[in-house]
């Protein structure tokens, strides 16, 4: 049986749309503030002070609440920005919605792999979350209160994202309405890089050296 005439540059078209999206948000996610901000107001490179970590947490205990919060924002909304490209992309054309799911996690992905700073960023959390807010609203909110609960519990940030990872591809499954096998497989693969970049934080936890959430 022959496919449909056009179906192999229709295919092209799909292709060539999902790697735009790839690209867009990996840039996007590649621009990090704590980088940025930590030049301005330390006067060094994020990566050189605390856990060497160029997300908000370390940026908490270098810089305070404002940086920190600064760059938690920051953070958030490139994975927001980037999915929400992608949707109007799809709304407006003939794109696939797997467009959405790369563009969030390739925005996250940048964001531990900034090419604009040498592949070395932070771990992704923030900008996952974003992403996530902008693909599965409920289950981001859900996330959130899971993570501040566990936060304020244990004042361990890794802790709180790596039970966050864990039932992060769960809620996708279970409260999508639509897409239900993507939105698992997106949310699956984004927690795995999150678990992946905290290794090191989950090795300190079993040996008890993790350092609390703390301010400067």
């Amino acid at each position: 049986m022959q496919p449909p005439v056009g179906y192999n540059n229709q295919r092209v078209i799909f292709m060539i749309y999902v790697i735009l999206c790839a690209i867009f948000a990996y840039l996007i996610g590649s621009i990090n503030t704590a980088i940025i901000i930590s030049k301005r107001t330390l006067g060094t490179d994020i990566r050189s002070v605390g856990s060497g970590n160029a997300g908000a947490t370390n940026m908490l205990r270098a810089a305070g609440k404002k940086a920190a919060a600064a760059v938690f924002l920051a953070d958030f909304f490139k994975g927001l920005i980037a999915v929400t490209a992608a949707r109007c992309l799809v709304y407006f054309s003939d794109a696939p919605y797997i467009c959405v799911l790369t563009a969030g996690f390739f925005a996250q992905a940048g964001h531990c792999f900034p090419v604009f700073f040498r592949f070395k960023g932070g771990k992704g959390v923030a900008t996952a979350a974003g992403a996530a807010a902008g693909i599965m609203p409920i289950v981001a909110l859900i996330l959130l209160a899971v993570f501040t609960v566990v936060a304020f519990l244990t004042k361990i940030a890794s802790l709180s994202s790596g039970i966050c990872a864990v039932i992060y591809p769960l809620l996708a499954y279970f409260l999508s309405q639509t897409n239900k096998k993507f939105n698992f497989l997106f949310a699956a693969s984004s927690a795995v890089l999150i678990i992946i970049m905290h290794a090191q934080n989950f090795a300190r936890l079993i040996d008890g050296d993790e350092k609390p959430i703390s301010t400067k």
